[in-house]
């Protein structure tokens, strides 16, 4: 048995599925059944019931799980403790893809300029991803929005906040209102970020609480296609107002929601997690510098 046999199982349990597994942890399915087949194979009994089209645990695979979640997070313990005497520390960090729009990348410059020799790793990746790699101990720290984050089992620091509003074609029939409601929107087109975003979850329960089902017309995960799509009035989009501002997009008219639906993006850390010290030193960094940047808003 090794550690990874352990946490290719911990990843199937995750995501409920060998395949969606494999995309977490950027392997193929044959990996992943290989050694999770020789990891049953070693304890003597199957972990999954693979019968059904959705696979579930055994008996067997359930009582296993409190003791891989045990190992792993020993061994991640251990590793955090003993990054200290690496020669070159390092530490990782997994983010939704907005850390341009949201001055990111400038804190991380500043960091890399205050402790040159420290090393981390900054990978992007799509929302439905982040929290099952943080939750298996792959990242350290994730940037994140807020929505739906357990405060049970998380830590985290408020980057910024931001809301949602509503994009319109100038040639839109709601282009010269000073606000407009969701009810109103019930019967438009919906160009949506792709399922898997927090931005598609929350635009979905957000119309969902003002009465309606979004008629969902077209959904991508780049920003440049919705805003072309609403630029050629095929429909209309819900978009957080600082991506917004970041893409500036031409014959495209941003209207204020009467209702306000607010996305905090935060990093966040698991609280069981041991975190290596030049991940807390990030931690710290990122507190000193939002201080900063508020009492200059203030002032």
């Amino acid at each position: 048995m090794d550690i990874k046999q352990i946490q290719y199982y911990l990843a199937v349990v995750t995501t409920g599925s060998f395949s969606k597994a494999a995309d977490e942890l950027y392997t193929t399915q044959a990996s992943i059944s290989k050694h999770i087949i020789a990891l049953e194979k070693e304890l003597g009994f199957p972990l999954f019931d693979r019968s059904k089209r959705k696979i579930s645990l055994t008996q067997a695979g359930e009582t296993f799980l409190k003791h891989a979640r045990s190992l792993n997070a020993d061994y991640q313990t251990m590793l955090a403790d003993l990054s200290q005497y690496k020669s070159s520390p390092t530490f990782s960090i997994i983010a939704i893809p907005v850390i341009a729009q949201y001055g990111i990348t400038s804190y991380v410059a500043q960091f890399k300029n205050a402790h040159p020799k420290l090393n981390f790793s900054l990978d992007e990746r799509e929302a439905a991803s982040i929290l099952p790699a943080l939750n298996n101990h792959q990242y350290d720290l994730a940037f994140i929005r807020d929505y739906t984050l357990d405060g049970e089992v998380y830590s985290f620091l408020k980057i910024a906040r931001d809301q949602l509003q509503v994009l319109v074609s100038k040639n839109h029939s709601l282009a010269g209102r000073q606000s407009v409601s969701l009810a109103e929107l019930a019967d438009e087109n919906f160009i949506m970020f792709d399922k898997g975003t927090l931005v598609h979850e929350l635009t979905v329960d957000a119309c969902r609480q003002a009465g309606f089902e979004p008629r969902i017309f077209y959904a991508s995960l780049r920003v440049e296609s919705i805003l072309g799509l609403v630029v050629s009035n095929s429909g209309i989009a819900l978009m957080m107002e600082k991506i917004v501002a970041y893409h500036q997009p031409h014959d495209i008219v941003a209207i204020p929601l009467q209702e306000t639906i607010e996305s905090n993006l935060v990093l966040a850390w698991l609280k069981s997690k041991q975190l290596p010290q030049p991940a807390r030193i990030f931690i710290e960094f990122m507190e000193k510098r939002l201080a900063a940047d508020q009492r200059r808003e203030i002032g």
